[in-house]
């Protein structure tokens, strides 16, 4: 009997690409609304990649340049409320 011992490497899924991403998306905002209000920008990396004027062409934009699953975020440069969730909700145990 052969045992096939597998060495499983950490390895960062996308979601968790694209959440490190938001947390510096959300960081260099108060700094992008000084400089760029209402633009759209692909963020990549812990900078900004690209501003574009509407959402579609900042997508089109980062799928071209960096495929489907690089990790990338999309987002507009504009003040964000926080928004108040529970941990029913967050975990999906609300059925309302």
């Amino acid at each position: 009997m052969v045992i096939v011992k597998t060495v499983v490497s950490h390895m960062t899924t996308t979601s968790e690409k694209v959440l490190q991403e938001t947390l510096q998306f959300r960081k260099a905002l108060p700094e992008l609304l000084k400089t760029h209000p209402g633009k759209w920008v692909v963020f990549l990396g812990g900078s900004v990649k690209s501003f574009h004027d509407d959402e579609r062409s900042a997508y089109e934009s980062a799928l071209k340049e960096f495929g489907a699953e690089a990790g990338y975020v999309i987002g507009p440069v504009v003040e964000q409320a926080a928004t108040p969730v529970t941990t029913a909700v967050m975990f999906g145990l609300s059925y309302a």
